[in-house]
Formats: C-alpha cells, sequence, structure tokens
C-alpha cells in the first residue's frame, strides 16, 4: 500500500495535476504509516488490526484527494473501489475485520461528502461517490466471503497433505527400519548370535574386492570347531550342547576387535576374519578364544581347536582357496590332539617372507 500511494503520488506531480502540493505531505505520511504497519507486523504484532490502520489511512488519503484535486476526481473514485475490492481480495483476515473496514471506509465517505472538504463537489458528483464506494464494499464484502471459503477449503486441504506427508514419512521410516531389522535377522545366527553364512560370503566379498586388483588387503581367517560335539551331545544332552554353541558365539564376540567380524560356519564349526593382522596376531586372537572356551565353568567343559590362514594375494578374488588353506590349518591341530591353534604352511611361509622383507 506504502508502494502504491508513493507511485500515485509521483505520478500525480509528474503530469501537474492541480492541488498535488496540497496531498503530497498526507500522501507521505500515509505511505510512512503503511510501511511501518508491515514492519510492526512481520515482528509478531497481531495484523488485523495493523492492516485495518494501513487501509483506512490510504482510503482516507485517496476521499481527500478528491477535495484538493479536482481534476483527478474520476482516478480517484477507481482508487476508492481499487482499495475496497483489494481489501477483499488480497487481505486473509476475519469477516469480521473485514466487515469493519468496509462499514469504517463507508462512514468516512459519508462524512466526507456532507463536510466543507466537498464544497467544490456538486451534488451529483458526491452521490456518484457515495454510490461507486457502496457498490465496491458490495462487492468486495461478498467476494472476501466467496474467496475466505476458498482459502479455508485450501488451506485445509494443505493441511490434510501436511498430515498425510507426516504419516507417510512415519510410515517410511518405519518400513525402513523393519527392512533393515529383517536385514539383520537374515543374516543372523539365532542360536548363536554371530553372523551366518549369508553374512559370511557377503563378509568375505567385501575383504576381496578392497584393495587394488591384483592384491586384496591382506586379512586372516580363523576356523574354529567345538572338539569331540558329538560325543559332547551324547553325553550330556543337546540342550547342553545348544549352550556350547551359544557361549562360544559370545566368547567369539568378546575376544575380538571392533573391525573383526565373527560367523557360524556351520555345525559346531565358526569363522572369524580379521582385517589388517599378520599371522602372529591371528593366531594370538585365535588362542584368547580358545582360553575363554576352558573358562566356561557353567556349562559341561568342552575345547576348540583352530586354524589359522593368510589371505594370499595369488588367489585373487576367490576365497575357497583361503577356505580350504583355513580347513587343512584345523585339521592340523585336531591331528596335533585338539585343543590347540595351528597355522598353514603356506600362512607360515608368507609370515617368514614378510620378516626377511622387513
Amino acid at each position: 500500500m506504502g508502494s502504491l500511494v508513493l507511485a500515485d503520488l509521483a505520478a500525480a506531480a509528474a503530469i501537474g495535476t492541480r492541488g498535488v502540493e496540497d496531498l503530497a505531505p498526507i500522501s507521505l505520511a500515509v505511505a510512512a504509516v503503511a510501511i511501518a504497519t508491515s514492519l510492526f507486523a512481520h515482528r509478531g504484532v497481531r495484523p488485523e488490526p495493523l492492516a485495518l490502520v494501513a487501509l483506512l489511512g490510504v482510503f482516507g488519503m485517496a476521499l481527500l484527494g478528491h477535495g484538493v484535486m479536482p481534476d483527478g476526481r474520476l482516478l480517484g473514485t477507481a482508487q476508492l473501489a481499487i482499495i475496497l475490492l483489494g481489501a477483499g481480495l488480497f487481505l486473509p483476515w476475519h469477516q469480521r475485520w473485514h466487515l469493519g473496514a468496509l462499514a469504517a471506509a463507508f462512514g468516512m465517505t459519508a462524512a466526507f461528502v456532507i463536510s466543507p472538504l466537498s464544497v467544490t463537489m456538486t451534488f451529483v458528483d458526491r452521490g456518484n461517490l457515495v454510490v461507486a464506494v457502496a457498490m465496491a464494499a458490495l462487492t468486495s464484502g461478498l467476494g472476501h466471503q466467496l474467496w475466505q471459503r476458498r482459502l479455508r477449503s485450501m488451506l485445509e486441504q494443505q493441511f490434510a497433505l501436511r498430515r498425510l506427508s507426516r504419516y507417510a514419512q512415519r510410515q517410511e521410516a518405519h518400513v525402513t527400519e523393519l527392512n533393515r531389522e529383517l536385514n539383520r535377522v537374515a543374516r543372523r545366527d539365532s542360536l548363536t548370535g554371530v553372523g551366518n553364512r549369508l553374512a559370511l560370503d557377503e563378509a568375505v566379498s567385501r575383504l576381496l574386492e578392497q584393495g587394488d586388483r591384483l592384491r586384496p588387503l591382506p586379512f586372516a581367517m580363523v576356523l574354529f570347531d567345538i572338539d569331540h560335539f558329538k560325543a559332547y551331545n551324547d553325553a550330556h544332552g543337546h540342550l547342553a550342547g545348544d549352550a556350547a554353541l551359544g557361549r562360544l558365539g559370545e566368547i567369539l564376540r568378546r575376544a575380538t576387535r571392533g573391525s573383526d567380524l565373527a560367523f557360524r560356519y556351520g555345525g559346531e564349526e565358526f569363522l572369524l576374519l580379521l582385517p589388517d593382522v599378520d599371522l602372529n596376531g591371528a593366531i594370538a586372537v585365535a588362542e584368547r578364544v580358545r582360553a575363554a572356551a576352558l573358562e566356561a565353568r557353567d556349562l559341561p567343559p568342552f575345547t576348540v581347536s583352530g586354524g589359522v590362514a593368510l589371505c594370499d594375494p595369488a588367489d585373487g578374488r576367490d576365497p575357497e582357496p583361503l577356505l580350504r588353506r583355513a580347513d587343512a590349518a584345523l585339521y592340523l591341530a585336531k591331528r596335533a590332539g585338539r585343543d590347540r591353534i595351528a597355522a598353514d604352511e603356506l600362512s607360515v611361509a608368507m609370515q617368514r617372507h614378510e620378516i626377511a622383507l622387513a
């Protein structure tokens, strides 16, 4: 509104309309009031009273233009109608505020036409002004009621869409969490709490894919087996056997580093993947697991054997040679009397070669 008042004043001054000098101070004051009210509205002040003040200020200034600028009365009447129509179509205030503004504007018009300010106007001009304001006010009231109803419907639809969007987001997050949980469960052995064969295959593939094409990053594989597990089941029952399996899974989770990965390979066999470790480090981890199994005092005693193998760059991306060598190392440990850790010959040779190069 302030910008429009200033633009109207500048246009009237440019074309040399009579009486513009008398109206200029009032126009500047009204423009300042309109701009000030908009700033207050942005600071959290209730906007309806501010809008009413600005609207009536601009409307009153346009009425004064009829008295001081007789050459612009036709344009002034159009301005009054535009102000009232604009208030109905562009101000999203409550119906009672709008009706109050229209009543005040009509009252200002009636006071103006009977005041000395309209002495230069004929009776017909005064009547036309009142009729024009009355028609604009009626149209503004009807338009605002229709627009307000449409706006309310649009706002209700918007709020409904927002609620649906928030609900959809919550459902999507819930589904994502369920999928994550399903993926975790699908890769977890329910009895022992460590990864299953599916998780093992994926983990080995990831480790083999790291590094360059010809030389994967070094890691070790340790294959464990509970000694004489069939006899243990026959002697103590399957529940005790399940408890021993669960205890070994717990030991593997506690005895390993954060980057190490534990899996149930099948039956009573378990497997560890130890990234970025040499043969001595892998054997040390395996010995911790073996020693911890001996300390399970609340279960019938059981022992564990383990076979250690290092990843050979010559194998490329194929995990089968590494698995065969870990199984061969486990076989060596069992042939040597069980309850011990052994490494395959290739891993021992690779360790010696690394030490010689160092």
